[in-house]
């Protein structure tokens, strides 16, 4: 029992995935729904384009701020050195007075050995300008006097201006670094935007590209599409062979990473095709698989020089993908037939030797659907299409093999 409810944990485990293997139904679209569905790409964009204007404003607000915070800690270190010469200059001041008044006093103490002082007071005709004399000298010494403590209180108030333009300094310094610390968020947000604005416009483009190509196969605006894909494509009775003679070298399935020369080819991964080859090299001539129209060719790092033929099998849609070839002599929108050379065999792109990837998916990739996963959710073994022999090589493209 204990057995039998861990299968069933482990059956219900891989439902989920059992049924994202399966493609997913594709609904009748016309070009009307095209058209929706690139006014949707375009709003997205102008949301997208309402999102940068916003974000550089904030950055240019946080700029303008950083500096005037500059400016300002600038400002509050002027007045910081002349608060200082200030205070220097003061103290200088008082230490001059302070010599004043007891110069002063002992010029008026003593004269010659004499009390210059008392015979200054003494000298005098009267008590009246006794009085007189006695109140200029306490004047002078009180003046003095008054001036240090005036000069001090202001000593006092220019230490704590100091201490308040240091604290004001420090306190923007803090802030300049918290608005460092936005305006590199806000420039990664900028930049992530923009490379949003560039995948955006190529989604308007392939979106009006598509959409054009079905006006110009003469499909009108309610037309379900895949019905017009069909009346436009070519069509034709089965699959033929891509080139003769040759053998398949890798199976369509799961397969381990492949190394070459120490370094990683292809990791561990659904091998969504077929690799055949033989002893040609890149004199091998590719041709379609059958009749069909030539919608995508390109390059990238895993697949190399790559062309995406679409088909129309006794009415049925079909996609081939041929990858790693040498070169391409077809190109986007040519219609060829099983005897069109489309490029030469290769080795662009991660691959250990000259070989041709084949796949076949159903449906009109790019058009039906364009993600990889959907891709490689359709694609089927081309061994169940294709006559291939059961086992060994070919010795050309039409020989009958079972």
């Amino acid at each position: 029992m204990k057995k039998i409810k861990i299968v069933l944990l482990i059956i219900l485990m891989t439902i989920p995935s059992i049924f994202n293997f399966f493609p997913e139904h594709v609904e009748a679209k016309s070009i009307r729904d095209l058209r929706r569905e690139l006014q949707e790409i375009e709003n997205r964009k102008n949301e997208n384009n309402s999102n940068i204007n916003k974000t550089e404003s904030q950055i240019n607000a946080i700029e303008n701020k950083i500096s005037e915070n500059y400016n300002t800690i600038n400002r509050l270190s002027n007045e910081i050195i002349e608060t200082d010469k200030e205070i220097e200059e003061l103290n200088k001041e008082i230490e001059n007075k302070d010599k004043s008044t007891k110069d002063l006093m002992a010029s008026l103490q003593t004269t010659n050995g004499n009390s210059f002082y008392i015979e200054y007071l003494f000298g005098a005709d009267s008590i009246t300008d006794f009085i007189y004399r006695y109140s200029i000298t306490e004047q002078i010494t009180s003046y003095n006097e008054k001036l240090v403590v005036e000069m001090n209180e202001l000593i006092k108030k220019n230490e704590e201006k100091k201490v308040t333009l240091a604290n004001r300094q420090k306190e923007l310094k803090e802030m300049q670094s918290t608005l460092q610390s936005s305006l590199t968020e806000l420039s990664g947000v900028r930049k992530n935007l923009y490379e949003l604005s560039t995948d955006i416009e190529d989604e308007i483009r392939n979106a009006k590209q598509i959409i054009q190509m079905y006006l110009d196969a003469g499909c009108t605006e309610d037309e379900d599409i895949k019905t017009c894909a069909n009346k436009m494509l070519p069509p034709d009775t089965k699959f033929w062979r891509p080139f003769g003679p040759g053998y398949i070298t890798s199976g369509y399935g799961w397969r381990s990473a492949i190394y070459s020369g120490g370094r990683l080819i292809a990791s561990a991964q659904m091998h969504e095709g077929i690799d055949i080859s033989n002893g040609y090299g890149s004199s091998q001539e590719i041709y379609s698989v059958a009749n069909g129209k030539v919608v995508a060719t390109w390059y990238d790092q895993w697949g190399g020089n790559q062309v995406t033929i679409h088909h129309n099998i006794n009415g049925t849609t079909y996609s081939s993908n041929y990858a790693h070839m040498s070169r391409i002599t077809a190109k986007k929108g040519d219609i060829v037939t099983k005897d069109t050379v489309i490029g030469y065999m290769g080795s662009t792109g991660s691959a250990t030797g000259p070989h041709l990837h084949l796949a076949i998916c159903t449906g009109l990739r790019f058009t039906d659907y364009t993600g990889y996963n959907a891709y490689v959710a359709r694609t089927m073994d081309p061994r169940n299409l294709i006559n291939f022999p059961s086992s060994g090589s070919w010795v050309d493209r039409v020989t009958y093999y079972r």
